[in-house]
């Protein structure tokens, strides 16, 4: 059963993501550049980020890298950043603000604007494993992508056009762009209106996917706002999310379990449809004909555990909340982490 996940995971070019015809390539062949050292011959797993501002994907990164190295030593590995560029810009722009200025990041540039750090990718080195077949370097690219990109394509889409190749798309949705949840939290939670319709930036994503369906894990990012609904007495929120015993309550650590991630995803799909979010869910379920759960599957995360006061993180710090569910969700299909 494990050599299938030698065949599912080629070795891909990074900035494109799209398998190289010759994996022993030291050079890619869809763009003018050099491929990172160790690439030939390796396992590529490409990650793209979806949402719309404010929705958590650059906080979503930040906290995901901390996180991966903890699941690394736990397995007795190694995760780092591949290149210098990868090291810089990840200290620079997603590290130095969060964890050493416990603030939280400027919004993510338009990859059109000159100082557009995320327009090439984030690539990480898991290290050797043995799926299957010997001994085999397997690497991680992230690509974050500006809000703004999603809202309002660009001129050209097919600067995107690495969201069709992508391995999996983590898809980050925005609780309190709901008016209801909103009105519920008014008060336990600070008020925030940037960020668009995150129905309208799905389309626009399922617009520039066309046919191709890569893996899409739909990610209720947040979750602490909700969370906090617990708080408002008498409320059917409020017994919704005093329900400990559910999925959604508890997070499964460094560790990913198939069945508990199974019945998180049918309690926030339900979540999704008693948030009014509908739209979502139906336009997700016509795009995606497989069965619930196999090729899109519903998450839950928080990459801090609080919600920040103004451009400061809660006093309390930082407690993430599953966060690396939707990835070890490809990690451990493929053999990796398990």
């Amino acid at each position: 059963m494990t050599a299938p996940h030698i065949l599912d995971t080629p070795t891909r070019c990074p900035y494109t993501f799209r398998p190289l015809n010759d994996p022993m390539a030291t050079r890619s062949e869809f763009v003018d550049r050099d491929l990172p050292p160790g690439w030939a011959g390796s396992g590529t797993l490409c990650i793209a980020l979806a949402g719309a501002r404010a929705s958590g994907k650059s906080l979503y990164i930040a906290v995901l890298v901390k996180l991966l190295e903890q699941l690394a030593e736990h397995h007795r590995k190694v995760v780092r950043g591949t290149d210098e560029s990868t090291r810089e810009r990840y200290g620079e722009n997603y590290e130095k603000p969060l964890f050493e200025e416990m603030g939280l990041m400027a919004p993510t540039p338009r990859m059109a604007t000159e100082d557009a750090y995320q327009r090439d990718p984030l690539i990480f080195d898991l290290g050797m494993w043995d799926v299957g077949a010997g001994p085999r370097k397997f690497f991680l690219v992230i690509r974050d992508v500006a809000g703004e990109d999603l809202e309002v394509l660009p001129d050209d889409p097919e600067t995107l056009g690495f969201f069709r190749e992508a391995d999996e798309i983590i898809f980050l949705f925005d609780p309190l762009k709901v008016p209801q949840i909103r009105n519920y939290l008014s008060g336990l939670v600070p008020d925030q209106t940037l960020g668009g319709d995150p129905v309208d930036v799905l389309q626009n994503l399922l617009d520039l996917l066309g046919a191709a369906r890569p893996r899409l894990a739909v990610t209720l990012s947040k979750f602490d706002t909700l969370q906090e609904l617990e708080r408002v007495p008498d409320s059917e929120w409020g017994r919704i999310m005093g329900n400990y015993g559910a999925a959604y309550r508890r997070d499964t650590g460094l560790r990913f379990d198939e069945t508990d991630s199974k019945y998180l995803h049918v309690e926030i799909r339900s979540m999704l449809l008693k948030l009014n979010a509908a739209r979502l869910v139906h336009t997700l379920e016509e795009a995606y004909s497989a069965p619930a759960g196999t090729v899109c599957r519903y998450f839950a995360t928080s990459a801090l555990g609080a919600a920040p006061q103004g451009t400061h993180l809660h006093r309390s710090g930082i407690a993430p909340f599953r966060c690396l569910d939707p990835v070890l969700w490809l990690l451990t299909e493929r053999g990796l982490f398990r």
